[in-house]
């Protein structure tokens, strides 16, 4: 079986925060690549980028390291809506996804997504005093419930307002591909309900929960994380 696998971190982390992870499975004779993603481990790209874009930058640096082999996507977070989109756009190329407290399920609900569609593409159109701007934003992410916004600097802020802006439900019900699912049951970042939602939708999914831990599991369990991979390809075949 090919056991090769790219893992896709969470919005403002980086290649060493899945770095454990990495290390875990190679231990169990996985082929890993963790790409470098534009305005996280590297520069923002120049136009404001959304899933689709990382999502399709992501399975070209992948075919470069796997060449025609197929292999798995795992996403956290953030990298949960590019393993999403990715499965949409190349499922002859995927053997399966794995998400783990992936975004864009109900924190892409249509409340949220319009909000950030009004500050994408048009919340400032009709605000032309900086300091009202300024303030119609914060009072909209606030809103939202969506604090890395907060965070995000330059082109990234522009970048999260399209990311979150798009509804990846629709790609959920596409999928026909293996899928597992972990989620923390105290993750109040990505809630549990999305789990539910996730194993509900995708036929045939697996989905395993940690009661004790939060938002930060791949970080926290690298090597559970690493056995259940392993252990859930495995079965597969």
């Amino acid at each position: 079986m090919e056991k090769n696998i790219v893992l896709i971190y969470g919005w403002g982390a980086s290649f060493a925060k899945l770095k454990p992870l990495k290390e875990e499975l190679e231990g169990l004779d996985w082929s890993v690549f963790i790409p470098r993603l534009p305005g996280f481990d590297l520069k923002p790209a120049k136009n404001v980028w959304g899933v689709e874009n990382y999502s399709r930058y992501i399975f070209r640096k992948a075919k470069n390291v796997f060449k025609k082999e197929k292999f798995f996507v795992f996403g956290h977070s953030f990298g949960g809506r590019m393993a999403i989109r990715t499965c949409s756009l190349y499922p002859e190329r995927l053997k399966g996804i794995i998400l783990c407290a992936s975004g864009g399920i109900s924190r892409g609900s249509f409340i949220k997504r319009s909000i950030f569609f009004v500050l994408a593409k048009g919340g400032k159109t009709f605000l032309f005093i900086p300091p009202l701007a300024n303030l119609f934003e914060k009072l909209l992410y606030k809103l939202a419930r969506e604090h890395d916004y907060e965070k995000a600097q330059g082109v990234m802020k522009k970048v999260m307002r399209r990311v979150i802006s798009e509804d990846l439900k629709k790609d959920v019900y596409k999928i026909r591909l293996p899928v597992l699912i972990f989620w923390g049951k105290l993750d109040k970042i990505t809630p549990y309900k999305d789990a539910l939602f996730l194993k509900k939708s995708i036929k045939g999914s697996k989905l395993i929960s940690y009661w004790k831990e939060g938002h930060q599991l791949p970080y926290r369990k690298p090597k559970s994380l690493a056995r259940e991979i392993d252990k859930w390809s495995t079965n597969l075949n």
